[in-house]
């Protein structure tokens, strides 16, 4: 009676066909017969193996680390030039500071002037995201294709993916954003005082003077990407201050690697040549070669919101900075429903809830140079 209960039928089968050994019937690996065995010890692991809630616990570890495996071998791109915090709050504030106002020259007898302190005041609130999986427990006891596996996997393979997501679609920030049915709202750290945020030209600056973007949106050519870079070296702070920003990376969609990839390693003046005696002129160098990492992501969104893969947008950011932060509060976790209650009692299914608390946002987008939001793409 106790080696034919449901639950230890299920253990059983499921080593089996793990192991290739049934641990009741197979004497050689499990001598019963020998004093050293023990049948008490035997009997408790069964009654264990009977019980809902060690089933339970047995499922939701092996799904864990599943996921968990499956969360770090994902590839993403934002690790390139996003801020990775750890976040203990509900909201987590930040305050940027930008310095004291520059000094000057003091005569003799003259007082020294007094400096004051700029800084921004953001905050940043933690989103929860999830997603439940239902698994049919025909389908558990039966699977010998690791079909199981396979699907558990994707829970956290697609928390990764949209923390890349939530990442491209901040730095974007343009309306109407959407990634199947997941809607991406727009910058949530925009100051009271900005009028353009995170994107603003040197027509409508920020406060202080800095620009972040050309007054006119240009493709990927060598003279745009000398622009951008001009640019973020000529950025402004709160104070009007210049910043030390320096350019490290691109940021491109795949419709663009190719033109990144010969603009960025040519050995010769990749624009064509100019006339003899010109800046450019035939057999010049390539001035901004290697001057940029390139990182190429799936996720560059349009100017209409959309992120087809064919996006023409493209971005110039100090990698070195933390301009932009992914906050996590937890991880991706696996919870699963009690078997005895619920529709899983009711449906003869294991349900399995993958969740995790984050947000990603500008800390300060003067470090970051758009040369493109899409909208040009010829």
């Amino acid at each position: 009676m106790l080696i034919n209960q449901d639950g230890v039928k299920q253990l059983r089968e499921s080593l089996k066909r793990k192991f290739g050994k049934d641990p009741v019937t197979d004497e050689k690996e499990f001598p019963f017969m020998e004093g050293r065995f023990s049948w008490r010890k035997l009997e408790n692991q069964l009654m264990e193996a009977d019980m809902s809630s060690a089933f339970t616990q047995f499922l939701r570890a092996g799904l864990q680390q599943i996921v968990n495996g499956m969360y770090k071998a994902t590839e993403v791109t934002y690790s390139d030039w996003v801020t990775v915090t750890s976040s203990n709050k509900n909201t987590e504030i930040y305050a940027p500071n930008h310095g004291v106002s520059f000094p000057r020259d003091v005569g003799p007898g003259e007082l020294y002037p007094e400096v004051g302190v700029a800084a921004l005041d953001l905050e940043l609130k933690n989103l929860k995201f999830g997603s439940i999986y239902a698994l049919q427990k025909e389908l558990l006891e039966d699977d010998q294709s690791g079909t199981f596996t396979q699907q558990a996997s994707l829970l956290g393979e697609y928390m990764a993916i949209l923390s890349e997501v939530l990442c491209y679609g901040k730095l974007a920030s343009v309306a109407n954003m959407k990634y199947i049915d997941y809607v991406i709202p727009t910058s949530e750290t925009k100051p009271s005082y900005e009028a353009n945020y995170p994107w603003t030209s040197s027509a409508a600056p920020f406060r202080g003077g800095g620009a972040n973007k050309p007054t006119a949106y240009g493709l990927l050519t060598q003279g745009n990407v000398q622009n951008g870079i001009i640019g973020l070296m000529n950025q402004k702070n709160l104070q009007g201050i210049k910043m030390q920003v320096s350019p490290k990376r691109l940021l491109i969609g795949p419709a663009l690697e190719f033109d990144a990839a010969v603009l960025m390693n040519s050995a010769y003046y990749p624009s064509g040549a100019a006339a003899a005696g010109q800046v450019g002129g035939a057999f010049s160098i390539n001035p901004i070669k290697g001057l940029l990492d390139i990182t190429v992501s799936r996720f560059i969104f349009k100017n209409d919101g959309s992120v087809t893969g064919d996006s023409k947008a493209w971005y110039i950011v100090d990698s070195t900075k933390p301009f932009f932060i992914l906050q996590m509060r937890s991880p991706v976790s696996i919870e699963q429903e009690a078997t005895n209650a619920g529709e899983s009692f009711n449906r003869d299914i294991y349900r399995f809830k993958a969740s995790s608390r984050m947000n990603a946002d500008w800390v300060d987008p003067r470090f970051a140079w758009q040369g493109n939001d899409g909208s040009v793409i010829v």
